[in-house]
């Protein structure tokens, strides 16, 4: 009787099952349409998956970062999963769309993002169903996204674990596979195109130390042109980024020679108030006894030679000053 009774207990028992597992690839045609204020891109893709059992996972799969659902194509290659000799299924797609990702732009231009698709099961946990992904994932041979350097392949595979277990108490983890690539914006971007045009701007600022004190509208038209100048050039190239309350490697460029240009200004508006003091001495000396001429002229040559020293400093200290502040900048970025 006993063993009768154990047998019936297993028997009503539910039996735990291993979850059905799904491996997904995809081959990456072509990637165009970057959009950094939409965070957006257009991707054509081949996609593939092989399982074991009756259910076909393909139908219940979603991409979780599909920008526009009424775009997409997903045209399945056949119309029946193929049987391959192990038992596994297969089935392939063909599939075009806009998806997004939202871009780190913190080091633009020395910048590199993810353009990827994320695959995800809509209706099943990693309990019922777990995703892999299959390694013969792959790039094709002429990928090429103007303006971007392509470099590694991104295939990886996430656990999501929603809150709230989506209203379900016992929903678990999701698994999500990511396919996609890696693109950085190549260097000379920012060291040929955008970099040239601030440096110009700033040694022609730099030639105002060469410029005697008597210069005062040159000196100071000089620097508030090149200032105007630097505010037009940063407008121009940070044109196409989105507004994101904080700023970029550009901008930080930018910020640190707006700094510059005001402290050359400063200078200036100093050298410009010592060569007054040496005018107004001069004139001073003409009107002079001669015997208290000797302590006036000292004090003339003590101006005279403050502000030429200033000048003669300013003349390295800036240019210097100024490459070093750069490359920190640069240097903490691409770090």
């Amino acid at each position: 009787m006993l063993p009768l009774l154990c047998a019936l207990v297993l028997t009503q028992a539910p039996s735990a099952r291993s979850p059905e597992r799904v491996t997904v690839g995809a081959h990456l045609r072509n990637v165009e349409g970057i959009n950094l204020q939409e965070n957006s891109y257009f991707a054509s893709f081949v996609l593939w998956a092989t399982w074991k059992g009756e259910r076909d996972p393909t139908k219940t799969l979603r991409f979780v970062n599909l920008l526009e659902a009424w775009a997409l194509t997903l045209t399945p290659v056949y119309e029946e999963p193929l049987v391959l000799p192990d038992g596994r299924k297969y089935q392939r797609f063909v599939g075009e769309g806009r998806f997004f990702h939202k871009f780190e732009l913190a080091s633009f231009p020395l910048d590199a993002q993810e353009v990827v698709l994320e695959l995800e099961d809509a209706q099943h946990a990693e309990s019922e169903l777990l995703l892999e992904a299959d390694p013969a994932s792959s790039l094709s041979p002429d990928l090429r996204i103007p303006g971007w350097t392509v470099k590694q392949p991104v295939l990886e595979v996430l656990h999501i674990t929603y809150p709230g277990a989506l209203g379900l108490p016992a929903d678990g983890a999701h698994s999500r596979v990511r396919f996609g690539v890696t693109l950085e914006r190549p260097w000379r971007v920012f060291f040929i195109t955008m970099l040239p045009p601030i440096v110009l701007v700033m040694m022609c600022c730099w030639f105002i130390f060469f410029l005697r004190p008597i210069h005062v509208e040159a000196r100071v038209g000089t620097a508030v042109t090149a200032l105007l100048t630097i505010v037009f050039l940063q407008l121009a190239f940070t044109d196409d980024l989105p507004y994101l309350g904080t700023t970029v490697l550009l901008d930080q460029v930018f910020n640190f020679s707006y700094a510059v240009i005001t402290a050359v200004l400063a200078e200036c508006v100093v050298v410009m108030r010592w060569h007054d003091r040496v005018v107004t001495l001069e004139a001073a000396l003409l009107s002079m006894p001669e015997s208290e001429r000797p302590g006036l002229d000292a004090e003339r040559r003590a101006a005279r030679e403050k502000f030429e020293r200033i000048d003669a400093r300013s003349r390295w200290l800036f240019p210097l000053g100024y490459a070093l502040g750069c490359l920190v900048i640069v240097a903490t970025h691409a770090a």
